[in-house]
């Protein structure tokens, strides 16, 4: 069986933006897996860790209220069966996201020299430019390193 693990609640919700960001622009939600692979990459790490340093120069950047959206935090369907992510929206991830979230905070140590919270990685995941990149990684991903050299023959 699967182990499973809890983050804070500022982790959830940035995984959470992360999820609904990827389907809002693709149409495709991300598996967990995806989310980490994406989340390990080297220019999500690099980015992370340079918004953490913009969000300790600039206290005041990350102390704004987030707006109040007047749509419903969650839409159940209940004709299209459980979710994909249904743990996730519980706040339960995979060991893969674990190791994610750690190998984040390592890098931003080994880079700027202090471990950076959960909740500072949760504050750079939700920046809308980390969100674009990860979404960005998980459609490189998707494609895979054959199906972008596949052309399509059509019969004549």
């Amino acid at each position: 069986m699967a182990k499973l693990f809890r983050v804070g609640k500022q982790m959830t919700d940035a995984i959470l933006a992360v999820l609904k960001y990827v389907r809002d622009t693709t149409g495709i939600e991300p598996s967990q897996k995806e989310i980490a692979n994406a989340l390990k990459s080297y220019f999500i790490l690099n980015e992370i860790g340079n918004q953490i340093r913009f969000q300790r120069n600039n206290p005041i950047a990350q102390d704004q209220p987030e707006t109040s959206s007047k749509d419903p935090f969650w839409k159940l369907n209940l004709m299209a069966g459980p979710p994909k992510n249904s743990l996730a929206r519980v706040g339960l991830f995979y060991e893969d996201m674990q190791v994610a979230i750690k190998t984040a905070q390592n890098f931003v140590k080994k880079s700027s020299g202090a471990e950076p919270s959960e909740e500072e990685i949760a504050l750079s995941i939700k920046c809308n430019f980390i969100l674009s990149e990860i979404k960005t990684q998980i459609d490189w991903q998707r494609q895979g390193p054959n199906k972008g050299n596949q052309t399509e023959s059509k019969p004549g």
